[in-house]
């Protein structure tokens, strides 16, 4: 008897939006595929945070190279995914996502064998970058054109989990090669990922472009990276070296007036890369606006938390990688199952909720004590991140089903950049909130200290401890004074983190009196034809209006290499081989 999942009626869905049959029956391998190519660009974006100490010390790092190891992948990952997208669009997605791994594993080899200066492993991390903007958006496009629209929100609901869990299994997997091996594990991770990924890509994923043979708009990526890569330096540099600072006033000015000049193109582009009328859809906007400030509360949350973990608490790197993974199982578990809830209750009555749980457990981080214990800590993420899962699930499905499928990279390169946005504003915005109300709470005690090791005491907790620790060593009466400023600095920072915590709060609570105000009643589909929001008119003559008539377009599916096929072809389709 055959399975749900290879009825002759599913298998006739997917054949009458363009997927053959070979596509469709390994369609969960190909998603298992897709999701570990996923993982590989996450994992380059936090795994080297536990190595920068021996980063440091081996290559005789400044401060501001140790910031840029970290910030130059950033950087370069955030400003591409609008240019990769369109690039994978247009000459293939298969094709993109393999040069993507390819460049990945070879920056990630090239750094711990042959890098000998810091200027070298900052230009690996560049480039490892580059390597994770083909891949990131790229592997969401594919989703979309490989499932059938009834399992779509499904598949785009395990993407999601797994998106949202990456950064934190790479810290993990970090954790633990650090404690055995040096710092070479952090890199050699993730070309095995890569090495990986870029096999079983090439043996089980399909190729596929977009059959309208949109151009690339090469000159609103230019715009656009630049606008992205100005403003994503103004977020991360802002921060710490202030608004004054020249660099940082030509990045936030260049930025700005790429910007502008972007959307200018964009709105006369006959092929524009983003589509700016798609604002003007209240699920695609909502749903940018939900995963932003998901986004910006979630990272600001995770960079205070690990602070607290290790000088708190007083965990290791590996127990503090460790501690955040059950956490995350809620969102790991729920994640897949909310297109289910959203076809019972809506969408309207799944990301409010959720938004309301995410404020619940940001409010719960208010009440934490000076010390608190794992307990605390595992009751308010476990529901964040229970929120969470409500919330992006729904709010990825409503942007990708606004574009059209054929331009998927435009959809995918908007999710990713919105997450990638956000958590940079977060790390920065909250950051920075956290260190102004540490470094004010905490002044009575670092003026009564000698100028060196009260500015230390001042600049961080990380810092206090230090001097705590100094302080210790000297036994009697410095050892009791050494309690004292510790603890005066833990709580500092508490107050300051509960503080930030009670702005995210606030935040959640804000989005979610938004999504109630503008978002549809009785909205219980996530998916739909892509490119068709409710409540709009489907066009005459599209795959949308033949189905909504009841009637089928001729089964039998078409590859997407097929050029006289596809030039008729109303979105994109996977071909059924590998290359």
């Amino acid at each position: 008897m055959p399975t749900p999942a290879t009825t002759p009626v599913a298998l006739d869905d997917a054949l009458a939006e363009g997927i053959s049959e070979r596509t469709f029956r390994r369609r969960w391998a190909i998603l298992a595929t897709l999701c570990l190519g996923l993982m590989t660009a996450m994992i380059a974006n936090m795994s080297l945070n536990l190595a920068l100490p021996d980063l440091a010390v081996d290559f005789s790092l400044t401060q501001l190279e140790l910031t840029w190891v970290v910030e130059a992948f950033v950087l370069v990952f955030a400003a591409l995914l609008f240019i990769a997208a369109a690039i994978a669009d247009r000459y293939g997605r298969k094709r993109t996502m393999m040069v993507g791994l390819v460049i990945f594993v070879l920056a990630s080899l090239y750094a711990p064998f042959f890098a000998t200066t810091g200027a070298e492993l900052i230009a690996s991390r560049a480039v490892m970058g580059i390597g994770g903007a083909l891949v990131m958006p790229t592997t969401l496009s594919l989703v979309n054109v490989v499932f059938p629209s009834k399992e779509r929100p499904k598949a785009i609901a395990i993407w999601a989990a797994v998106a949202g869990v990456g950064m934190m299994v790479g810290s993990l997997l970090t954790g633990i090669l650090l404690h055995f091996f040096d710092w070479h594990s952090a890199f050699v991770l993730g070309a095995v990922f890569g090495v990986l990924s870029l096999a079983v890509t090439w043996r089980i994923v399909p190729e596929s472009v977009d059959e309208k043979v949109t151009p690339v708009d090469w000159i609103g990526g230019a715009f656009v990276t630049i606008a992205l890569a100005g403003l994503v330096y103004t977020i991360m540099e802002a921060p710490s070296h202030g608004f004054d600072d020249t660099m940082t006033i030509v990045a936030a000015v260049a930025g700005l007036a790429a910007l502008s000049a972007f959307i200018w193109w964009e709105l006369r582009a006959t092929h524009p890369m983003l589509d700016l009328s798609l604002f003007k859809r209240s699920r695609f906007t909502l749903s940018v606006i939900s995963v932003t400030l998901t986004f910006f509360a979630m990272m600001g949350a995770f960079f205070g938390m690990t602070q607290i973990f290790q000088l708190v608490m007083d965990y290791n790197s590996l127990i503090t990688s460790l501690a955040f993974i059950p956490a995350m199982l809620p969102m790991m578990i729920i994640g897949p199952l909310v297109p289910k809830y959203v076809e019972r209750f809506g969408t309207r009555w799944t990301v409010i909720p959720g938004l309301f749980a995410i404020a619940t457990g940001f409010g719960l981080m208010t009440t934490w004590p000076t010390i608190p214990s794992y307990w605390d800590f595992l009751l308010a993420m476990s529901i964040i991140t229970l929120g969470m899962a409500m919330v992006m699930t729904p709010a990825t499905n409503m942007l990708m089903s606004s574009v059209p499928r054929n331009r998927s990279g435009m959809g995918s390169a908007m999710n990713d950049t919105t997450r990638e946005l956000g958590a940079s504003l977060g790390i920065a915005v909250l950051g920075s909130l956290i260190a102004n109300q540490y470094t004010s709470a905490i002044a009575p005690v670092a003026d009564e200290l000698p100028a060196e090791a009260g500015a230390a005491v001042g600049d961080s907790l990380a810092g206090a401890i230090a001097v705590a620790d100094q302080m210790a060593a000297g036994g009697g009466a410095m050892a009791e004074a050494a309690g004292q400023v510790a603890f005066a600095a833990q709580e500092a920072f508490m107050d300051a983190n509960q503080y930030a915590m009670g702005i995210s709060a606030l935040i959640a609570i804000a989005t979610a009196i938004l999504m109630l105000i503008a978002l549809p009643r009785g909205d219980k589909s996530l998916s739909g034809e892509p490119g068709t929001a409710l409540g709009e008119d489907v066009p005459a003559g599209s795959l949308a209006a033949d189905v909504l008539r009841g009637g089928k377009p001729a089964p039998g599916g078409t590859d997407a290499h097929d050029p006289a096929r596809a030039s008729a072809a109303p979105t994109s389709r996977p071909s059924g081989g590998s290359a």
